[in-house]
């Protein structure tokens, strides 16, 4: 170290030293921002990671999987063999649909690799039945975070349009408010639609076409901006409404004029309600049910997203169990749909406000793994820390010495969570696994200064001298 340099240590020892209450005042801001920066920081499994992973996902409509693969799989493979970085290529073809995963070397530029296989896809000749290629890139945060089942006691077609539409309108609308969340999507049940089947005899018989019944359906099913109408001050926005309500609506709907006679919709065809073809199905136990899977946003902490959905569907555990404390000191009757504090209107949950004979279950909770995972971290984190305080305390003979130490531990830790968060690193399992490992590099160092003070005293120095030798020749 240069002679400036030991100047300036020097300094900023004697300067914590002589300067007690500053040094006392400047370690607990410092603490109190940790504390801060640690109820702010997000909670993950894994830190954010750039996968080195792209899929090319092309879709063939109709074709079997050996088409697939030979039209499609093999064409692709060829031409994306070659880019740069590329680790490994493989290809899964199933009827209609092509997938081509690439895996590249990690540190590789993604969106380089991405530009690049953009250009060779535009270089491909693929059957003109085929869609246009599609490239994905993995992230794990597109993966649900929950996943809830509606199912009923009941059974036959009707329950399960029902369910659908219950799901719809009312769980997935209560779930997509709450703060976090960024997609909630809806599969399983009976979706439900108007189908029109057309008469062929009836058609000929008044010379019509399919296409013109569709142009007159697209005509008079419209719902589009007209524009704006100012007057003076006040501004008005004209809209063109002209969608079908009901059934009988469309089938008076006019599609054709023969002389005197008008055609109707209902003439030459039959328009009923009925349900789209099912492509999911889904199941709790034997009953058919209707799945809600729930996508949170990228920079939200999915843990608390956790706890807001459960707590919008199930109720807060904390309020309930304090509204039971509450009732069994007070025999008062209480206002239905109200708890927590007076005046405060309670919002009622998804399961109290169901349907009779429609349930809600909790499938999969990402939050529940990662919870448990982060924990058992926290626990090793602690019990190593306690062990390595009991064990100094049996070798150092000393209460000062060892309670320093077991003090720098908490402090350390803290002051750590103010960088985290500036840094916007999440709690995960390899931050805090790093926070264990410091803790054993923080008792090391920390023996080294304690002992190299313990030697300046015994040869002769005073406190602060042998404090301020001790650490600099540390």
């Amino acid at each position: 170290m240069s002679e400036p340099d030991k100047n300036q240590a020097n300094g900023l020892y004697a300067f914590t030293i002589d300067r007690p209450i500053a040094t006392t005042m400047v370690v607990l801001a410092v603490c109190v921002f940790g504390t801060l920066s640690y109820s702010r920081l997000r909670v993950d499994l894994m830190p954010e990671m750039n996968y080195p992973t792209l899929t090319v996902r092309t879709e063939y409509p109709g074709a079997a999987p050996e088409e697939v693969e030979r039209e499609l799989a093999k064409p692709i493979e060829d031409a994306l063999r070659t880019v740069e970085d590329l680790s490994s290529i493989s290809s899964v073809s199933r009827a209609g649909t092509c997938d081509v995963i690439m895996e590249f070397n990690w540190g590789a530029g993604m969106d380089f690799a991405s530009q690049k296989v953009r250009e060779r896809l535009d270089l491909i000749t693929l059957p003109d039945e085929a869609g246009r290629p599609l490239l994905l890139r993995y992230d794990p945060t597109l993966d649900p975070i929950m996943r809830l089942g509606v199912y009923s006691s009941g059974e036959g077609e009707e329950d399960l349009e029902v369910l659908r539409r219950y799901a719809e309108d009312e769980v997935e609308r209560a779930i997509e408010k709450l703060p976090g969340i960024a997609m909630v999507r809806v599969s399983g049940g009976e979706e439900t639609l108007i189908r029109i089947e057309l008469k062929q005899s009836l058609m000929a018989f008044y010379g019509l076409s399919s296409a013109q019944v569709i142009d007159r359906l697209r005509q008079e099913n419209i719902n589009l901006a007209g524009g704006q109408l100012d007057d003076g001050s006040l501004e008005y926005l004209v809209r063109t409404m002209s969608e079908f309500g009901t059934l009988d609506e469309l089938r008076e709907l006019i599609v054709a004029r023969a002389g005197s006679t008008v055609v109707r919709l209902s003439d030459v065809a039959d328009v009923r309600r009925d349900v789209a073809d099912r492509e999911v199905i889904t199941r709790i136990g034997e009953a058919e049910s209707v799945e809600i899977e729930i996508f949170k946003e990228a920079d939200a902490n999915i843990v608390e997203v956790a706890e807001r959905v459960r707590n919008r569907v199930y109720g807060d555990p904390n309020e309930a169990k304090a509204k039971e404390e509450a009732g069994k000191g007070d025999a008062r009757p209480r206002d239905k749909g109200k708890g927590g504090p007076p005046g405060k209107k309670r919002v009622p949950t998804l399961v109290e406000t169901a349907p009779k004979g429609i349930s809600i279950k909790l499938l999969t909770d990402r939050s529940v793994f990662i919870r448990a995972a982060i924990d058992e971290v926290v626990d090793t984190a602690f019990i190593g820390g306690v062990l390595a305080v009991i064990i100094l305390f049996l070798f150092l003979r000393s209460f000062f010495s060892t309670t320093i130490i077991a003090l720098s531990i908490p402090l350390s830790i803290v002051v750590t969570f103010g960088g985290l968060y500036l840094g916007d690193v999440s709690l995960n399992i390899m931050s805090l696994g790093g926070l264990a490992l410091g803790i054993g590099m923080l008792v090391d160092n920390a023996v080294v200064v304690l002992e190299s003070i313990h030697r300046c005293r015994e040869e002769g120095d005073e406190v602060r001298a042998a404090s301020l030798r001790g650490v600099r020749e540390v």
